[in-house]
């Protein structure tokens, strides 16, 4: 895990990381809206309520193409989204949207409370696996950042599975945090392994090279 000597660096490095995977998340987000939006629409009432849910995230897309209204203040066609169509693709996206500006905004508490809704109704049979997913990663980031080593992992435990590098990672770099050397090693090989681009595959390596110090 990358060192940090005060909290200013430990933040700059979150808000880096939203800043540089914003595109990467929101076009992926696109796509999982539109599938979750066709899942929902089956039943007419589902589908009834996306079509409101649309009117009402365009007014919000809309409001915050203003210079005048960032993406991060505080708008009644939000709150409407959130509050009364939480279920839909759309409010999830939207979700998704402001979560991350915070985090790139340095407003990590706001960021936090967004994910975490997020990760509550995304998930379940009827939930959006990739929503879910994206959230806990996301969470997992800004705790591991705030040295809440313990809720980090605890975010991505149901991830622990699967064969992404990234969940792997993240894992490495918390418990790398814990000071358990060991597992952290078995983590970042794992991670390693699994990355196909030299880029991410140096980055684990210097990961593994500073706890090799420590040791």
């Amino acid at each position: 895990m990358a060192e940090y000597s005060n909290d200013e660096e430990r933040l700059l490095a979150i808000v880096d990381f939203f800043k540089h995977y914003r595109n990467l998340i929101l076009s992926i987000v696109i796509s999982i809206s539109v599938i979750g939006i066709g899942a929902y629409g089956i039943k007419y009432t589902q589908d009834a309520q996306n079509s409101s849910a649309a009117l009402v995230y365009s007014t919000w897309i809309e409001d915050i193409s203003n210079e005048e209204n960032s993406i991060i203040n505080d708008n009644e066609s939000f709150d409407i989204l959130i509050n009364e169509y939480e279920s839909t693709g759309f409010a999830q996206l939207a979700m998704l949207k402001k979560a991350s500006a915070l985090a790139s905004n340095s407003q990590l508490g706001e960021s936090k409370i967004f994910f975490k809704k997020l990760i509550d109704i995304s998930g379940g049979f009827f939930g959006n696996p990739l929503v879910n997913k994206m959230s806990r990663v996301s969470l997992a980031r800004i705790l591991i950042a705030e040295s809440n080593y313990d809720e980090a992992l605890k975010s991505i435990e149901s991830l622990m599975s699967g064969s992404d590098p990234l969940i792997n990672e993240l894992a490495g770099d918390a418990l790398m945090g814990q000071k358990k050397n060991t597992l952290a090693i078995d983590q970042y090989n794992r991670a390693k392994d699994l990355y196909d681009d030299e880029a991410s595959k140096n980055i684990i390596i210097m990961k593994l090279n500073n706890i090799q110090q420590v040791l």
